[in-house]
């Protein structure tokens, strides 16, 4: 058997909305902790976002976010526009 091929495609922003929204919020807690770290330090943070639910507390997501040294905060492992990965 050959080996698997691995493509990328494009969400509709319609469907993205969703996990957007969440990697945004968390981009907003990880931006949050980076603020209380002094100014120049590269840094990095996993945020899990949890949601309530009748049966327990589930995770939706983690994410790892990098702060480099000039305070730029970015998602790890995020595709640089204009490339396909």
């Amino acid at each position: 058997m050959a080996d698997p091929a691995f493509l990328n495609g494009q969400a509709s922003a319609a469907a993205a909305a969703p996990i957007v929204d969440l990697i945004a919020e968390a981009g907003v807690v990880a931006t949050g902790h980076f603020d209380q770290l002094p100014p120049g330090e590269e840094a990095s943070v996993y945020v899990t976002l949890t949601a309530d639910t009748g049966f327990g507390s589930i995770p939706l997501g983690m994410w790892n976010f990098l702060r480099s040294a000039d305070g730029t905060v970015s998602l790890a492992g995020a595709l640089e526009e204009g490339t396909d990965g």
